[in-house]
């Protein structure tokens, strides 16, 4: 016997919008133009170093994720979290020749993400579990990068918007885990009055 596969918005219900997951995202997505670090003559923005972009492409992806409410949204949203793990893993690929210890968290990092997506077929409870893996790697990366003195306002920004993506998607996991599997239509009861 085999359990119901759990559809990405399971019937009989609508799919709610997760503000903190999207405002989080979204925070986390510009700040990609903030200056990050102080460099050798102004600021620099993540922009101006491609192998730091992920984090941030991420939360743009889980903004778009929070507010998308139909099963077509989801699944596109499973899509570009599939393609930027993909492009996470070959990047670093090139990254292991350059700095052979970053390059390799970077692959298992990217292998990870891309095992809890998943290559085919998807779940909103998946779509969770991966946010709350990309907040906690954010929350960890933007914080031991936070304590450098060279870190400017786009950092603090990042740091903050992770941890609101790692409570968010954590929250959106719970409520997933507490639903039913088979969703029950509701029951009406009625009193007859006799006279």
């Amino acid at each position: 016997m085999e359990l119901p596969v759990r559809p990405l918005i399971p019937t009989g219900r609508t799919r709610q919008a997760r503000p903190l997951v999207g405002l989080s995202g979204l925070m986390l997505f510009v700040c990609m133009f903030l200056p990050a670090v102080r460099g050798c003559d102004a600021p620099m923005t993540p922009l101006e170093v491609p192998p730091f972009l992920p984090p941030y492409l991420y939360g743009g992806v889980f903004a778009m994720l929070a507010v998308w409410r139909t099963a077509r949204g989801l699944g596109l949203g499973v899509a570009l979290l599939r393609a930027l793990s993909l492009i996470v893993v070959l990047g670093s690929i090139v990254v292991i020749v350059l700095a052979p210890p970053i390059g390799a968290v970077e692959l298992l990092l990217g292998c990870a993400l891309l095992a809890i997506v998943g290559l085919v077929g998807s779940s909103e409870a998946r779509i969770a579990v991966a946010g709350v893996a990309v907040g906690l790697i954010c929350v960890v990366w933007f914080g031991f990068w936070m304590m450098t003195p060279e870190a400017l306002i786009g950092v603090h920004l990042a740091l903050a918007s992770s941890i609101g993506l790692l409570v968010g998607c954590l929250g959106w996991f719970r409520e997933l885990h507490t639903l039913s599997v088979v969703d029950m239509p509701r029951a009406a009861t009625f009193v007859r009055r006799r006279w």
